[in-house]
């Protein structure tokens, strides 16, 4: 047995459901021999029972199953007529030989029924210990014993009266367990008329409220808990106006339908409803609902699929069934989702006068069966409540109002375990969730509500994704102005041509015949008047002007724990659950082009978009760190990535470098490749692979020594080498000046580069493991992949700065790859180091794998500080860099740092400390950073004109403002 302490994350504890109904004594680990097995077998409750005998000292214990460990119990008990009650002491242990006596809940459940129970003990707890009094007098028999079963499911209102419409809430005791509940005063636990519980109950009527729980464990083990009952009794409600409330069982109580029937299936997924109306087939389909008087609101209930695309329904009025007028109903999420499905409702007030026939109409073209709609009032329907909020310093007064006269209103604050009376405003501080229903006697519940306040004084971002004390022209105020962003939008993509004269693939056109070049059937290197081009597979020449992070991944940001940091955030639950990434990052990015669309985005609908508008902008090429499956679809150059960054195997603790020396490195790369290549190999539109990104050969020297070779095989061999040298261990201590007694010593210690050997020996090992990861990894390469480009490792400008690292990585590298990499972050151009890595690489090509520039105007953080005061002078920086690294002959090309600006408080992955760098072409509103996409667009129209020396090189001198 593995005490629980040391399984460890990978093995957490294990709760085995186990279920004795004292029939026979099989489950019992030990007893007294004078306790005795009572039959009743017209007994309702147990039919067998444990009864003592008086004697003192009488027990029963319980041992957990094998690997399973007790957290829990239940012991059903049951007394005699007399009134004397002597409970039976119950104790726990993780030994069966060290026993604590604990002291567990009584429930009373009358007629002399007693559970008694007990949870939340430690992880080594393994037996359960029943001790009877001495004496037969008040003592109980026992009738069921379940350990690790359910507990008793609380209601958050009383037994007793309560107002018309008052909501309940079952609190169940631990998550994961379900609860089952009937109004009907039948018992949950078989009840053909039990519901499974969602959403707060609300009481309408004299209601008896019968609850349980279902526990099952991970074996297929369940247990029922024992049933709670509760009594309600309500006060006499006002008479109900002229109305309806159709359930939606058929349509008996509709004027007319076309393309609609009851869906019954799967009513889990609607709070128990089954049924519901949903379009039989594509297109509109429409409910007509015809009355005897006049319709003055109505409420809509239903519930949408959270993955497909939401069309509004629409509601039309008439006095005559004729000529109808649109109504406008306003809609929200009402309630707590099930799976994928969200409630939502929809509503109006003061419709026409002498409106006397509603039509519903159902939109959808993504599908037939979402949306559906689970029910519909009509004048007896209670107005959502609505909330109104006014900042002073770090609080909030908030006041809830319903339009229904006389409704009363009630709310939950923060998860609170009940929905409580509203007297009077809330004086809040920090950030609070208020969920809100109103309710008036003989109507309807209002829907139920959800509302976020924030009165902290740490907000940071608005309710637009924003940096909320940035001053900038643009900064979006309202949903009003997003919408409008629609038609802009297409004013200003639609006057954005391509350049000309530009082939398929974003090469210059015609350039393969003017000047000799192959086509050679995939992105290739070739020689062109004495420099290095990269050409594009039909030979034409081409310049990758590409965009790294065509995605919106950068966008979300984490907002669980910290939501006093945002001025609003979005529930989960309701239409911008899209626009989460699990349950606790939100891109305010996505929310933004849904509130501008109307629409959800999807990554694909983001890719396909950003390759419309970078082709506008001239650029010709999808850059790294975007969603590479969708490069296949052919509508622009891309990148991929090798597996490196993967394989946790060949991590390093503190460096980022492959451990090439891991044991079985070359056979698990050849198996990685060969499924990760071969799927791409013939692929014309991508250019080829990066190896990884930013390796941390800067730390080379300083950190791998420090290893210990127990967990680094990088460390193990440099050892070996230089045992290999230096043969006895006091030749190496002399060298090194380290006192080891042997080689087995330094495998497992931190060495330091200090003397003039040890610095010698690492140059030895910097060359000798760079000759063998880029060596390896490019062999493996080209047996699955011959055809596409390997374009290096994309280096860490702290490595490219320090000749030292510089030159020994471009003379290894150089002999591997076609492409030398480098993430190129820079005020100015470094011609002479360029140059240096060129000539050490023996003449290969570099890509310069990321750039870019930014600016603070709107609270973000620029990517090199200083470099730009505003979008004018960071498309001038692009103007110089991009045109200045075009003349060189050894570059072929320059991958521009990304597409959408970056979270305002940082990338989800990273916490309170992610990058928040304004480095996108569009902003968090999906708003073009105009000013700067000019300058970007003149050269990148004139960027073959600048290589082939057609037209000077564009310079802007900052000098001069």
């Amino acid at each position: 047995m593995i005490p629980a302490h040391v399984l460890g994350d990978a093995v957490p504890p294990a709760y085995e459901i186990e279920v004795d109904s004292l029939q026979n004594w099989n489950a019992v680990y030990a007893y007294s021999p004078s306790l005795r097995l009572q039959s009743l077998p017209g007994d309702a409750r147990d039919t067998t029972r444990v009864a003592p005998s008086g004697a003192a000292g009488e027990y029963m214990s319980y041992r957990t199953k094998e690997k399973s460990y007790l957290r829990s119990f239940s012991i059903y008990a049951y007394f005699g007529e007399s009134g004397e009650r002597v409970h039976p002491v119950v104790s726990i242990s993780a030994d069966g030989k060290t026993y604590k006596t604990i002291t567990p809940d009584i429930h009373d459940h009358g007629g002399g029924a007693v559970v008694y129970e007990s949870r939340a003990f430690s992880g080594s707890t393994r037996f359960l210990k029943i001790t009877f009094p001495g004496g037969t007098e008040g003592v109980p028999a026992i009738g069921k014993v379940v350990l690790n079963g359910p507990f008793s499911v609380g209601a958050s209102v009383p037994s007793g009266k309560v107002y018309y419409g008052r909501m309940v809430m079952l609190n169940r005791s631990e998550a994961g367990e379900t609860v089952y509940y009937t109004t009907d005063g039948s018992d949950p636990r078989s009840s053909k008329t039990r519901k499974h519980y969602f959403s707060p109950i609300p009481v309408l009527g004299s209601m008896t409220l019968k609850t349980t729980a279902v526990k099952h464990s991970g074996s297929g083990q369940s247990a029922a808990g024992q049933v709670s009952t509760y009594r309600y009794d309500v006060t006499t409600p006002a008479a109900a106006p002229a109305g309806l409330i159709d359930e939606l069982e058929g349509f008996k109580q509709s004027a007319g339908r076309s393309n609609l029937y009851i869906a019954k299936n799967d009513p889990s997924y609607f709070d128990n409803d089954a049924g519901r109306i949903a379009r039989t087939g594509a297109g509109q389909g429409y409910i007509v609902y015809r009355t005897e008087y006049d319709i003055t609101s109505f409420t809509v209930y239903g519930s949408f699929f959270t993955g497909v695309p939401l069309e509004d329904q629409r509601f039309y009025a008439s006095p005559d069934g004729k000529a109808y007028t649109e109504v406008r109903a306003e809609d929200a999420a009402a309630g707590y989702p099930q799976s994928n499905w969200q409630p939502y409702a929809y509503e109006a007030a003061a419709l026409p006068k002498g409106t006397r026939y509603l039509k519903i109409m159902l939109n959808g073209a993504a599908n037939t069966w979402s949306p559906q709609v689970t029910k519909v009032v009509l004048n007896r329907n209670t107005a959502s409540v609505r909330l109104a909020s006014t900042a002073t310093g770090g609080t909030a007064k908030v006041d809830l109002s319903s339009e229904t006269p006389d409704a009363r209103i009630y709310y939950r604050l923060n998860k609170g375990s009940d929905f409580i009376p509203y007297t009077s405003p809330l004086d809040l501080a920090g950030y609070n969730v208020i969920e809100t229903y109103a309710v008036k006697d003989g109507f309807v519940p209002s829907p139920i509500r959800k509302y976020t306040v924030n009165a902290s004084s740490d907000v940071a971002i608005d309710k637009y994704g924003q940096m909320k004390k940035a001053s900038f022209s643009g900064k979006v105020t309202s949903e009003s102005q997003l919408a409008a962003d629609a038609k802009a939008d297409a004013a200003y993509y639609g006057s954005l041509q391509a350049p000309a004269g530009r082939d398929s693939y974003g090469g210059l056109a015609g350039s393969a015949a003017k000047y000799g070049l192959k086509a050679k059937g995939f992105f290739a290197i070739q020689q062109l008047n004495g420099r290095k081009v990269m050409t594009a597979p039909n030979g034409d020449l081409y310049f990758s002007l590409a965009v790294n992070g065509v995605t919106p991944n950068e966008t979300y940001t984490k907002v669980k724990g910290r939501e006093q940091k945002f001025e609003a955030i979005p529930p989960y639950e309701g239409e911008f659950k899209n626009a989460y990434l699990g349950e606790d990052n939100f891109s305010f990015y996505m929310a933004n082009v849904f509130r501008k669309t109307g629409k959800f985005p999807t990554e694909h609908s983001v890719y396909m978009t950003a390759v419309d508008r970078l082709k506008k902008w001239g650029f010709n090429g999808v850059g790294n760190y975007s969603p590479e499956k969708y490069g296949e679809d052919g509508t622009m150059p891309y990148v991929r990535m090798l597996p490196l960054s993967t394989m946790n195997w060949a991590k390093l603790k503190g460096i980022a470098i492959f451990d090439i020396f891991a044991p079985d490195a070359e056979a698990k790369l050849d198996d990685a490749f060969r499924k990760t290549l071969t799927p791409h190999k013939n692929d014309p539109m991508l250019i080829g692979y990066f190896i990884d990104n930013e390796y941390d050969f800067h730390k080379f020297y300083s950190d791998v020594p420090k290893l210990k070779a127990s967990s680094a095989a990088i460390k193990g061999k440099l050892v070996q080498r230089l045992a290999d040298k230096y043969g006895t261990v006091a030749k190496f201590n002399a060298a090194w000046g380290t006192g080891f007694k042997s080689f087995a010593d330094a495998r497992e210690a931190e060495l330091t580069v200090k003397t003039s050997a040890s610095w010698a020996d690492m140059d030895d090992f910097y060359a000798y493991y760079l000759d063998t990861f880029f060596g390896t990894v490019s062999r493996i390469y080209r047996k699955y992949d011959p055809n596409h480009l390997l374009l290096g490792d994309r280096w860490i400008t702290s490595t490219f700065h320090n000749e030292k690292y510089r030159a020994p990585l471009a003379k290894a590298e150089g002999k591997y790859v076609d492409v030398l990499s480098i993430n190129y972050y820079s005020y100015k151009i470094e011609t002479d180091l360029l140059k240096d890595v060129y000539e050490e690489s023996g003449g290969k090509p570099i890509l310069l794998s990321e750039f870019g520039y930014g600016t603070g105007e709107q609270g973000l953080q620029p990517l090199l500080p200083n470099s730009a005061t505003n979008q004018f002078q960071r498309g001038m920086r692009y103007r110089n860099y991009v045109e200045g690294v075009a003349t060189l002959p050894y570059i072929v090309g320059a991958h521009v740092f990304n597409y959408v600006d970056q979270a305002g408080l940082g990338r989800y992955w990273q916490d309170e400390w992610g990058e928040h760098y304004n480095s996108g072409l569009v902003n968090v509103a999906d708003r073009p950073y105009k000013d700067y996409l000019a300058g970007v667009t003149v050269t990148n129209d004139d960027i073959y004109k600048v290589m082939l020396g057609e037209r000077p090189k564009f310079y802007y001198d900052f000098n001069k403002g």
